[in-house]
């Protein structure tokens, strides 16, 4: 019986062009994930510690704070109509569990896990303030002023 020749789909090798929309959305996304797991982290954190011990209270302070750019991203992704990552269920589960994790390890670990979280964040927003084009302004100036927040 003779095999059938399978065709193999040509495609263009050209890389597309990057338009200041993708730019736009890619940073609207990768924020609000970014922010998302944050928040998981440190509630995660707080189920161990608790909110009422002094480790607790500090990380409550940091997790209202990403609490107020977390809705900051809601906002955007409605506003400019991004769709966000798939992904937001898997930073739940894995963000939760680091969280408890590092906070179960003790309060050193948590913190270093914080710190960490903090500092990628930060760079992310540093570079991303590069990448938008004048006309999102806007959005540069939350960037910059959430990236002074998260240092």
């Amino acid at each position: 019986m003779p095999q059938k020749k399978t065709q193999r789909r040509k495609t263009n090798s050209k890389k597309t062009k990057t338009t200041n929309r993708d730019i736009l959305e890619e940073v609207i996304r990768v924020d609000h994930a970014g922010e998302y797991g944050a928040t998981k982290i440190y509630d995660g954190q707080i189920a161990i510690f608790g909110k009422n011990s002094k480790i607790g209270k500090t990380i409550q302070h940091m997790a209202d704070q990403e609490q107020e750019h977390i809705e900051k991203f809601n906002d955007l992704i409605l506003e400019h109509r991004v769709r966000p990552t798939a992904l937001l269920p898997l930073w739940n589960i894995a963000g939760f569990t680091l969280g408890a994790t590092t906070a179960l390890m003790g309060e050193k670990a948590a913190m270093a896990c914080t710190v960490a979280v903090e500092k990628v964040i930060g760079e992310h927003y540093r570079k991303q303030q590069n990448l938008l084009e004048d006309d999102h302004k806007e959005l540069k100036k939350t960037i910059a002023k959430f990236e002074k927040d998260e240092l």
